[in-house]
């Protein structure tokens, strides 16, 4: 109902007789001052956002504390180590891809297994091509270690404690005090 319509339906009511023109004046006024009839300021609007707005804020941060952040360190780690010479080299060797990756414990782990189309080229009594898992380091930006895995699975089914992992000797060429004396 617009105020218009609401203040002539108020001097057009009929009341009882018994009541004083005074009480329908103070009914009038009590009305038209009640918050249904105000006109909402920024304030009223800030008031009414603001909760809204923190909500959609909160959710956000979480999304991407939980799902957002995980796929980026995830990407990282897969960049990690295709650009590793010794993981290329490795690779390029036993014609490897890189098929999974995975967070756990703040470490990364990708997973080497051979790829397609060499997979297709083995018989059923023929030895596998090797599988390899990776540790990423994310906050070195370098693959630590890896290891050597004779079965067929994902990384959901590995346990890296189960792992021998290895570290990577010193690239070709580095000098000594590039090399990790660990």
């Amino acid at each position: 109902m617009k105020h218009e319509d609401f203040i002539e339906k108020l001097e057009n009511l009929e009341t009882p007789e018994i009541e004083l023109r005074g009480h329908k004046q103070a009914l009038k006024m009590v009305l038209l001052n009640s918050g249904r009839f105000k006109e909402r300021t920024i304030m009223n609007w800030a008031k009414i956002l603001a909760p809204i707005t923190a909500a959609v804020f909160l959710i956000a941060v979480v999304g991407f504390f939980n799902v957002i952040q995980p796929k980026l360190q995830i990407a990282q780690a897969k960049e990690i180590a295709m650009n590793d010479p010794q993981v290329q080299e490795l690779m390029a060797e036993n014609e490897l891809e890189i098929t999974e990756a995975k967070l756990q414990n703040s470490e990364a782990f990708v997973l080497l297994t051979p790829e397609p189309v060499r997979l297709a080229t083995f018989g059923p009594d023929e030895e596998s091509p090797p599988r390899y898992i990776l540790k990423v380091d994310l906050s070195e930006k370098k693959v630590s270690e890896f290891g050597e895995i004779d079965e067929d699975i994902s990384l959901e089914d590995i346990n890296p404690e189960d792992i021998n992992f290895v570290k990577f000797g010193p690239p070709e060429g580095a000098a000594p005090e590039e090399a990790d004396l660990d």
